[in-house]
């Protein structure tokens, strides 16, 4: 099957090169054609699968995920890297999600939720469809029958180590129920249940809670279902991330603080590693990050602690300044040992089946480009598990398999099963008929105080010397990466097909992955002075725009920007602070004003400083010096930035006379769930362009 993957790869690249002369004519004909044909074209690039939210069995060769197609998401299962079947029958884009998959250690049975938001789990489920009456979110089984069952309002489902008993959360309600069975809840408590972790031998569970100020760990006896909860002994701190040994005695938890808005970089012990014995009922620190680097918490989501089977305890660290994965004696003092090399950063991390093996993804070597590692715990050299230039960025563990979710320059993401050294492509992503990608060239410029900066051009199919506008785009997060391929988050997917779609709309495209972001180091991402504290990201941004102003390929004067939230942001900011270089912009749910209130631990003087530093930080700070047109697009149940920022932005636009245009999506989150949604704001956006950048109207 290795050798099928390789010849796919080799024929879609082929067919880059080949048919370039037919997408130049392709694309004069859309031109020709008008809006109707363009919009037909985006619309079936929107609509290619998407695979997310893979997850494995324990103990077979079973893999699950979502996959959107044309807006839908549905469940697909997988055995043996075979072709899936579909086992969720859902029929529209109405903005339902479906997600938190969870098998059983023998793939079996699933259980998965249906509604919500992952985001925001607590929150009201979102109604992006405009239902008459919004869904619920449920908690859904998937018997091996095929039968589905109702388990109950709720998210986060786990099963149990024998696959016996479902647990999940409501808010702060734990709910527990045999396979097929009712569930109840067990226990309600102030806060939210964050994290939910059966022990090894299903006798107890070790509950994550976030109480605002602090977080504690439950731990429930299943067996003796007491009328009382036993907390690990709090602190004044958050308690995160309970992991049980195998042996199911001791749980091992990471115990974070958060250091005050104006504290030193270099100063304070933010995190520290712990073992709780449950026989004892005694808790006792492991070890404290030091100073420096590394000394303040940070890992990815789904990038956890694990204990080895010799009872070592495996956790991420940013010690060097690059987040590893170390190991610790669960018993003794002494300093922690890194695993996986120096200089690259580690996005997921799992154990083999027979727990010898530490199986990784990572950035080694290239920064822009994610490859899958396996490890020996013993130390040796990494070894690289697949042989193709995917982008890899998730893995997990299936029995005797390996899966990962791929993406590539004409691939979106889809999961490649590996078994010893062959690899399978349960499904196989298929282009549009007659589509054909422009292929990124990755790019480096520095910023004028020497950073290096990296980026992905996209240049017009055919390009001619003549002069080209130009977009540039910015990423949100901030804490992101983009690549030179699809990325492995759905919004940021799109953003990648809408760069390749208005380079084949004669725009040549940069997208900047400014500081502050992830992939290239801790002191990459917590670069001083980002944001709210003084903005040094968009020394960045105004570097990436010299350097596009300076090809002999681009228009001077047909430069413009778009971006989504931190990069909504960055657009506003760029066209307050030079409309000379932005001729205009799109800005997707961004922050205009970027003050907040009093800081905890400042002094009132202190905070006055810090309220002006945030004021001098903000797009509305420099709004006199505003006079590009801009396009605004918000949905009104966003969650991440608040819909009043924009609402701030327009009034502030329409008291100046500055030019705006303005889209509001009802009912729409942060991230649209609607592809329709998607759809409707990209061709807002590229007409926005074609009317400011292209014809001057």
């Amino acid at each position: 099957m290795i050798g099928r993957h390789a010849r796919l790869n080799t024929l879609l690249a082929s067919c880059v090169g080949a048919l370039a002369a037919l997408f130049v004519a392709s694309a004069s004909s859309a031109a020709q054609q008008g809006d109707a044909t363009f919009r037909t074209r985006l619309s079936e690039l929107l609509a290619m699968p998407f695979a997310s939210d893979l997850t494995g069995a324990r103990n077979a060769p079973v893999i699950a995920w979502v996959e959107r197609r044309n807006g839908i998401r549905n469940i697909l299962i997988s055995d043996d890297g075979n072709v899936p079947r579909r086992v969720t029958n859902y029929t529209q884009d109405d903005g339902t999600d479906v997600w938190g998959l969870a098998l059983t250690p023998d793939g079996r049975t699933l259980a998965y939720v249906e509604g919500g938001d992952p985001e925001y789990p607590t929150d009201t489920p979102p109604n992006a469809g405009q239902l008459s009456f919004s869904g619920k979110q449920t908690v859904r089984l998937i018997l091996p029958s095929g039968r589905q069952v109702l388990a109950g309002e709720g998210h986060s489902p786990v099963f149990s180590s024998d696959g016996t008993r479902l647990a999940f959360s409501n808010g702060g309600s734990l709910l527990i129920g045999r396979i097929g069975g009712k569930t109840a809840p067990v226990f309600t408590t102030p806060g939210a249940i964050t994290g939910i972790r059966w022990s090894p031998d299903g006798s107890r569970l070790a509950v994550e809670l976030d109480r605002g100020s602090h977080g504690l760990i439950a731990l429930w006896d299943v067996a003796a279902r007491s009328t009382r909860l036993t907390f690990i002994p709090p602190a004044l701190a958050s308690d995160r991330l309970p992991t049980f040994s195998p042996d199911s005695r001791f749980i091992a938890f990471v115990r974070t603080r958060e250091p005050l808005s104006n504290a030193p970089p270099d100063k304070g012990r933010f995190w520290s590693l712990h073992v709780y014995d449950s026989a004892a009922r005694a808790e006792h620190v492991l070890w404290t990050a030091p100073e420096g680097h590394g000394s303040r918490f940070a890992a990815p989501e789904g990038l956890s602690l694990q204990w080895t089977p010799s009872g070592q305890i495996l956790f991420p660290w940013e010690g060097s300044g690059w987040r590893r994965i170390c190991v610790l004696p669960a018993i003794g003092s002494t300093e922690p040992h890194c695993l996986t090399p120096d200089n690259a950063e580690v996005s997921s991390a799992r154990l083999s089946q027979d727990g010898n093996s530490l199986l990784y993804t990572a950035n080694v070597g290239d920064p822009d480009q994610w490859r899958a590692w396996s490890q020996s715990l013993s130390g040796n050299q990494p070894v690289r598990l697949m042989t193709d230039n995917d982008e890899v960025t998730k893995l997990i563990v299936a029995g005797p398999d390996i899966a990962v979710m791929a993406t590539n320059a004409t691939q979106t993401a889809h999961p490649v099963v590996m078994r010893a050294a062959q690899q399978k492509m349960p499904v196989t992503p298929i282009l549009p008929q007659g589509m054909i990608f422009t292929m990124p060239q990755s790019v480096h410029f520095r910023s004028d105080d020497g950073l290096d900066l990296h980026g992905q051009l996209f240049l017009p199919p055919g390009a001619t010397p003549a002069r080209h506008p130009a977009l540039l785009f910015v990423h949100g997060g901030p804490q992101r990466q983009m690549l030179p391929a699809f990325n492995a988050m759905g919004y940021y997917s799109n953003a990648y097909l809408m760069n390749q779609t208005l380079a084949s709309q004669g725009y040549v495209v940069l997208s900047v992955n400014y500081r502050s972001g992830s992939g290239y180091g801790e002191a990459f991402r917590n670069a001083p002075g980002t944001g709210r504290a003084g903005a040094s990201e968009y020394r960045d941004v105004q570097a990436a725009a010299a350097w596009l102003k300076a090809r002999s390929d681009v228009e001077p004067a047909q430069i413009g920007i778009w971006g989504g939230s931190w990069g909504g942001y960055l657009t506003a900011l760029a066209l307050a602070r030079n409309s000379d270089t932005f001729a205009a912009g799109a800005d997707f749910h961004g922050v205009h004003d970027m003050t907040e209130p009093d800081h905890p631990g400042l002094s009132p003087a202190q905070n006055r400083s810090a309220h002006d530093m945030e004021w001098r930080s903000s797009p509305v700070a420099d709004i006199e010096h505003w006079h590009a047109p801009v396009m605004l697009v918000h949905g009104d149940d966003d969650r991440n930035v608040e819909f009043e920022q924009s609402v701030l932005l327009a009034r502030m636009l329409t008291t100046r006379g500055i030019p705006y245009e303005d889209h509001v999506f009802s009912g729409e989150r942060h991230a649209f769930l609607r592809m329709q949604d998607w759809l409707t704001a990209y061709l807002w956006m590229d007409s926005f362009f074609d009317r400011i950048l292209v014809h001057r109207n």
